[in-house]
């Protein structure tokens, strides 16, 4: 017995003896007895001769599975895997792909396609420009404060001022804050010794003086804060009427050239915060939404009574914006709540959601309204400064 009769070993060639040393018939011959010349080979999943078949396998090749951008017609795949001339390969959501999974994407009214991408290039163009919006009849002066830090004060200032700005707006952003963070934001310079708004307060200049243009944004200026700042708190408790000194800035200064002026404040209720208070009809509150915001708020509005009641008898809060929404607590939502029952159609309706985005965009000397105008903290502004736009003042 061979080896080849055992089931060992591997077939020589034809009319060669193999390792036992039995000759290898030729094909279509067993022993002297002929075959059919071959037996018809397996067909495929698509009814064509399996490819397997052209090396005497006789196995049919695998279907590639329908919409995943592989799909051909049945005698186009080549050996290495590369279409045959003519044929197309679609991608996984091509919507002439027949084996497609993925449905095309829809049209909106103006013709672009609505996908993510598409969506926030929309909301970018939306952010950066359109059409104007409605100027007041007169210079809207609008004091942001609170007291408690870190509720989005200066935040809110700026992307304010930015989104009127770039919807043909003309806004000034009195930075009152000894930190300058405001003056940061708008690439505002605002190093010890520039001319800036502690020399207004402190020794008299005119406001137009230090007024500087905004660095990408049209129509918006910037009167900047230095750490000098920090000092005037001590140097205007000896001066005569020292919680109009504002005030008096402004009333020589020119603001026929400005729609709004907004001041934003430093977290604390002195001198300099009083200052901006007696300087403004129109109070801005922002709001964080959590409950040590609230605790604060009480205080906030006493102060703004005594300022009233002495000082500016026309001041009222006009505005309450509710910022750093976090969606994810119930908090959150009670606080939201809580503040409308109370103040009413005072509180905007837009919502400002947290955002790293927003957080980002003063690192880079910008506001979220140019750094990124896709994102959602950047629309959520674009809302509540058009919400505003579009309110009258309280006095009107």
């Amino acid at each position: 017995m061979t080896a080849a009769d055992r089931g060992l070993g591997w077939p020589g060639q034809p009319g060669q003896p193999d390792q036992g040393g039995a000759a290898v018939s030729p094909p279509g011959t067993v022993g002297d007895a002929a075959i059919p010349e071959q037996a018809p080979q397996r067909a495929d999943w698509t009814g064509a001769p399996a490819a397997g078949g052209e090396h005497g396998l006789g196995w049919p090749t695998p279907p590639v599975p329908r919409g995943t951008g592989k799909h051909r017609s049945p005698v186009q795949a080549t050996e290495t895997g590369v279409p045959a001339p003519g044929v197309a390969d679609f991608g996984p959501s091509d919507p002439r792909d027949p084996g497609g999974t993925d449905a095309a994407p829809h049209l909106v009214s103006d013709g672009s396609l609505d996908t993510p991408i598409a969506r926030a290039a929309r909301a970018a163009l939306a952010a950066r420009g359109g059409p104007a919006w409605p100027r007041p009849g007169a210079c809207r002066v609008i004091t942001i404060a609170n007291q408690k830090g870190g509720v989005g004060k200066t935040t809110t200032a700026v992307n304010l001022a930015a989104s009127m700005a770039l919807h043909g707006l003309r806004v000034l952003v009195i930075d009152l804050d000894p930190q300058g963070n405001a003056s940061t934001a708008l690439d505002v310079e605002h190093r010890s010794g520039t001319m800036s708004i502690y020399n207004v307060l402190v020794d008299g200049q005119p406001l137009s003086g230090v007024v500087r243009a905004a660095a990408s944004i049209p129509q918006l200026c910037c009167a900047p804060a230095t750490i000098d700042l920090a000092g005037a708190e001590i140097e205007l408790v000896p001066m005569v009427a020292r919680e109009s000194r504002l005030v008096r800035a402004l009333a020589g200064f020119d603001s026929s050239g400005f729609d709004y002026i907004f001041i934003d404040c430093p977290p604390s209720l002195g001198l300099l915060t009083v200052n901006a208070l007696v300087a403004a009809p129109e109070v801005l509150i922002p709001i964080q939404c959590e409950y040590y915001a609230l605790e604060g708020l009480e205080q906030l509005l006493r102060t703004v009574d005594l300022v009233k009641s002495h000082l500016n008898p026309g001041l009222s809060v006009s505005t309450i914006l509710l910022t750093m929404f976090d969606g994810r607590t119930r908090l959150a939502s009670q606080v939201a709540d809580e503040v409308r029952d109370h103040f009413g159609s005072v509180v905007l309706s837009s919502i400002i959601p947290r955002s790293v985005r927003v957080s980002e965009a003063p690192s880079y000397g910008q506001s979220v309204m140019t750094y990124d105008p896709g994102s959602s903290g950047a629309q959520a502004y674009l809302e509540a400064a058009r919400e505003m736009a579009h309110r009258k003042a309280p006095s009107a």
